[in-house]
């Protein structure tokens, strides 16, 4: 996997309700499968828009260590440092949970963060020919989509599974795939 050398905020989920009275929240993760969600990581909180909680606070920006990480209902919910209630945590509702670029945890390989594919060129190995250039992944779907601007400016969307998704060439920028005739 490549690393780019900026300090960039990644968003990685979201705080939802407060847990218990000892201040542990539930977190939404973007992507239910991330590793980037751990203790000792130092997450900054943003609300989007608007202030913060119920309370009238005026809590619209936080960064806090987190100090536990445990599931419930397969759902993580969070400990962070310096909050020790449950009128704390309610203050935190609906802010988005976002890490430095440099605290991203390496893939193993074959793996990649949608960020760092988006712009690769893909081409269709069973006719040597470019399908276009992928602008996303849609990933709230069975399985995750390949979103492709095709040279005419069409949308293009072919399921990322092994059947079509044959090799990605960090190296240059290429994501080959192997489609069915017809499939364009």
């Amino acid at each position: 996997m490549k690393k780019r050398d900026t300090d960039e905020l990644i968003n990685i989920g979201k705080i939802g309700s407060s847990v218990g009275l000892r201040g542990e929240v539930r977190v939404t993760l973007y992507s239910p499968d991330s590793v980037n969600l751990k203790e000792g990581k130092v997450l900054l909180l943003k609300h989007a828009g608007k202030t913060a909680g119920t309370a009238g606070s005026g809590v619209r920006e936080l960064e806090a260590k987190c100090t536990g990480v445990r599931l419930q209902k397969d759902r993580p919910v969070i400990k962070l440092e310096g909050i020790t209630d449950r009128n704390m945590a309610d203050e935190l509702r609906g802010m988005e949970i976002y890490i430095r670029e440099d605290q991203l945890e390496a893939l193993p390989e074959g793996q990649h963060y949608v960020r760092d594919i988006i712009g690769y060129k893909v081409i269709d190995l069973a006719t040597g020919t470019e399908v276009g250039v992928l602008k996303d992944v849609i990933q709230n779907t069975a399985q995750n989509v390949l979103d492709i601007e095709g040279a005419d400016g069409r949308q293009i969307l072919v399921p990322a599974v092994d059947a079509f998704l044959k090799r990605f060439d960090d190296e240059n920028g290429v994501i080959e795939l192997e489609l069915i005739p017809g499939f364009l």
